[in-house]
């Protein structure tokens, strides 16, 4: 089982992913609030299966942009920065290895629409499982 990073180990690794920058409560609150109706746009089945994976993964991703947030960090725009900024944010939030790896298992299905390829309705399915999991535990962490 490998030991999730957290921004400062990245960033001693080299990583020019994140940045230190004020707490910002107001944008901590816009990314639950964004993650919150990407949720809903997930859930909803008159939406396409790249519709409902990608807002799955968005809701994900902005509640992960809060958690760095709520700990004094930023990300740019580097590679690999939305694969650091989950780890990052399950790391601060408890969240194991084994999570983190479903996790990136659905950012890398909402990857696949860069090679043309349609998610499945299995892929769906398994990106609703992974915000089952995580976002109550990233929006308990959050509320802490």
């Amino acid at each position: 089982m490998s030991v999730l990073r957290k921004p400062e180990q990245f960033v001693s690794e080299g990583s020019k992913v994140f940045r230190q920058a004020p707490v910002n409560r107001a944008s901590i609150e816009g990314w639950i609030r964004i993650a919150g109706g990407k949720a809903a746009d997930a859930q909803r089945k008159a939406n396409s299966a790249s519709t409902r994976l990608g807002a799955a993964y968005d809701a994900v991703f902005n509640l992960s942009l809060a958690v760095l947030c709520r700990n004094g960090w930023r990300c740019t725009a580097a590679d690999g920065h939305h694969a650091q900024a989950l780890e990052a944010a399950c790391a601060y939030a408890g969240i194991g290895s084994s999570v983190h790896d479903e996790v990136d298992a659905m950012r890398d299905m909402r990857n696949n629409q860069y090679q043309g390829i349609e998610p499945s309705p299995q892929d769906v399915e398994y990106a609703l499982e992974v915000v089952t999991r995580v976002v109550p535990r990233l929006l308990a962490y959050l509320n802490s």
